[in-house]
């Protein structure tokens, strides 16, 4: 096995033993009434018009996005996470040059 291959086995190891040991928080009591309400609060509202809360969201998803997306660089993740992926590449590459030999 190359050391590049161990690296990325390495690594899928570890990222899978720290989702495995992720604590599962409970989701808040009022979580369902909230939903429910929400639900019953857009089904009420007329079609076609844009409440704060709605304006707002897609704005705060990019934000989300860009802090997620620095926090990968600082943390040098992005680079393990690209390196698996061309790991993935060339070992498809290697099974198909494998298969046209059978």
């Amino acid at each position: 096995m190359k050391l590049g291959q161990q690296d990325d086995k390495q690594l899928t190891q570890y990222l899978n033993k720290l989702l495995d040991e992720m604590p599962l928080h409970e989701p808040s009591p009022l979580l369902t009434d909230r939903i429910m309400q929400s639900l019953q609060d857009a089904a009420v509202s007329k079609p076609g018009v844009n409440t704060p809360r709605s304006t707002s969201r897609p704005w705060m998803n990019g934000a989300i996005a860009i802090a997620a997306t620095v926090l990968l660089i600082q943390s040098g993740m992005i680079n393990k996470i690209l390196h698996i992926a061309s790991g993935i590449s060339e070992l498809t590459d290697y099974i198909q040059n494998l298969s046209q030999y059978h």
